[in-house]
């Protein structure tokens, strides 16, 4: 099965539940554009062939299953067209089925066989590139558009656009916005207001407002989603553009929206400081998932850390022994506890949050907000 999609949190849910060993999840770093994506198709066969090997390198995994997970993985493969990878690219694969995922973020080139496939890094795309609403004001209509990433598409099917009732919406614009200041102006923004409402009731997503700042100003004294306003793009013009068009005009939004992300999860932490909820560090933060305590763990982008699970009496899993990248092959080590500790948090209903590199140094790059 190709996903060149984002998945839902419904299939990020399934697709992290335990599996029979082996399942085997691939990562391969891939570029958008030719001439660079000529060698991506090759990388990724090498790769595949990579895992053949360690499959059959494997005491665990018998000559049937391996088979099995490597026709599946080249039907992956062949399922895939490298004229549209995105940034990057992750296949899963079992002996009963296949699943590959065109992403738009970077990934690291890994190959990881375990009894789960490693969801990290759609967890961390689902992060980044949240879905969001984008509220289009401009002189005579209201219109919506729905996006995630950098993939937008217009909504017509929720009662927008909304459009002006009076005549003023034909005519030219005064340089300083002063007809929109005119209560026709506002009864369209209202209705507008109206009709969003039961959008947020379906759902609750962050609304981008775009338009000029008059436009922005006077929706604000007249909206009842004021919590939902999420970042505010002040350009003209847009009320009848392409999705290429639009995308390209909301990239500082989308980074807004990121940042906003970033500062509610360092919010988070705070208040956790502050309520002695607070955890940090990679041992502890483990420990605490473990006993389901996390509510919310944050991390920065880029961490890996190679360690071995140990059960201690009472308490499975509970802590760690950390290791050097280069003993990934001891038994029972993990390549990098991070993803289990993502899925782990994820699997108790925790809310996980990616932040850039340097975000939580004092925090040794990893930090949970506790239920108690």
């Amino acid at each position: 099965m190709t996903q060149p999609t984002r998945p839902t949190p419904e299939l990020l849910a399934e697709l992290r539940k335990p599996r029979p060993y082996p399942a085997v999840s691939v990562t391969l770093p891939t570029h958008r554009h030719w001439p660079e994506s000529q060698q991506d198709d090759i990388r990724l066969r090498n790769l595949l062939t990579e895992a053949e090997k360690r499959l059959a390198d494997d005491p665990e995994v018998s000559k049937a299953q391996a088979a099995a997970v490597t026709q599946h993985l080249t039907a992956a493969a062949d399922a895939l067209d490298p004229e549209y990878f995105g940034d990057g690219l992750i296949v899963y694969a079992s002996p009963e089925e296949h699943r590959s995922f065109l992403v738009g973020g970077s990934v690291p080139e890994r190959i990881v066989i375990n009894t789960t496939y490693l969801t990290r890094n759609l967890v961390a795309l689902e992060a980044r590139e949240r879905p969001y609403l984008v509220l289009v004001l401009s002189t005579g209509e209201v219109r919506l558009w729905r996006g995630q990433g950098d993939q937008v598409a217009e909504d017509q099917k929720s009662g927008f656009p909304v459009i002006s009732s009076g005549a003023e919406r034909d005519k030219a614009p005064s340089r300083d916005g002063g007809q929109w200041t005119t209560q026709d102006f506002r009864n369209m923004l209202m209705e507008a207001d109206r009709k969003l409402t039961a959008v947020l009731q379906a759902s609750p997503l962050p609304v981008i407002l775009v338009g000029l700042s008059k436009h922005i100003s006077i929706y604000r004294e007249v909206t009842h989603h004021g919590q939902a306003l999420a970042a505010e793009l002040e350009v003209g013009g847009l009320a009848n553009t392409t999705p290429a068009e639009m995308s390209a005009q909301l990239a500082p939004a989308r980074r807004a929206l990121a940042e906003a992300d970033t500062e509610r999860g360092m919010r988070g932490l705070d208040e956790a400081r502050s309520g002695k909820r607070y955890s940090a560090g990679v041992q502890d933060v483990w420990q605490a998932a473990g006993e389901g305590r996390v509510a919310l763990l944050v991390v920065e982008e880029s961490l890996r850390v190679t360690a071995r699970p140990d059960t201690v009496e009472g308490a499975e899993r509970a802590t760690l022994t950390l290791l050097e990248p280069e003993e990934a092959g001891v038994p029972g080590a993990e390549e990098d506890i991070i993803d289990s500790l993502v899925e782990t948090v994820l699997s108790a209903d925790g809310e996980v949050i990616f932040v850039p590199d340097d975000s939580l140094a004092d925090a040794h790059r990893v930090a949970a907000a506790l239920r108690y």
